[in-house]
């Protein structure tokens, strides 16, 4: 299993490092919220372990981003007030391991998070909206079974419209989600994005992502452009 540790604290860091290489984990590590948005751009994580506190920022900020792309996540923070649980667990999160904690501990929790059902036999979540079906493992899209041709980007936009079926995703919502700290991305680099991967999608079938004019865009099966 490869996971993500993202653990600004150097002797932590060096001792998980360590600790689920000989586990059998394959662990990468970064420090910041940025760095972990690239790593996860680049590689297929299967679970990720997120402290809050980081130098950029809060880990809480990282884990929709981390969901959208249908890796598991364990929030592993010395913040473990209820409040706190609650508000990692409303984001997604699928544990959360206050520090300090006992190493043993933490891998039984990862072990139990990848038996979900939905993770068990090394088997992945499908998205699917309609005739839409996005294999997370693979990451492979197809639509009406025809296999989908997508970049890195226009992977990312069909996960997150499949994630939110029917609900209306402001152009701020989605560049934030998709584009993170890329902040020389705009409004417009969106729109040709969108329309790169619409063409792709109706090549095989009719709209499916809709214009809700002056507020984004939505995943319907229904709708006026």
């Amino acid at each position: 299993m490869r996971v993500l540790v993202v653990e600004d604290d150097p002797s932590l860091a060096a001792t998980l490092r360590l600790g689920l290489a000989a586990e059998g984990f394959e662990p990468t590590l970064t420090d910041t919220v940025e760095g972990a948005m690239v790593l996860i751009a680049q590689r297929a994580f299967q679970l990720a372990l997120v402290d809050v506190n980081l130098p950029d920022g809060s880990g809480f900020s990282l884990v929709p981003r981390l969901k959208d792309r249908g890796i598991l996540v364990i929030m592993l923070t010395a913040r473990g007030s209820i409040p706190d649980r609650v508000h990692g667990f409303e984001l997604g999160a699928d544990d959360y391991v206050a520090k300090p904690f006992a190493f043993e501990e933490l891998v039984m929790r990862m072990r139990a998070v990848a038996r979900h059902p939905t993770t068990a036999s090394g088997s992945r979540p499908i998205l699917s909206f309609a005739d839409v079906e996005v294999h997370l493992e693979r990451q492979e899209a197809t639509r009406a079974g025809q296999r989908l041709e997508l970049t890195r980007r226009e992977y990312d936009l069909l996960c997150l419209f499949l994630r939110n079926p029917r609900r209306v995703l402001t152009r701020e919502q989605i560049l934030e989600r998709v584009w993170g700290f890329d902040t020389e991305v705009g409004g417009g680099v969106l729109d040709v994005y969108i329309s790169y991967l619409r063409r792709k999608l109706e090549a095989f079938g009719p709209r499916l992502i809709q214009t809700m004019r002056g507020f984004g865009y939505q995943l319907d099966e229904h709708g006026d452009g």
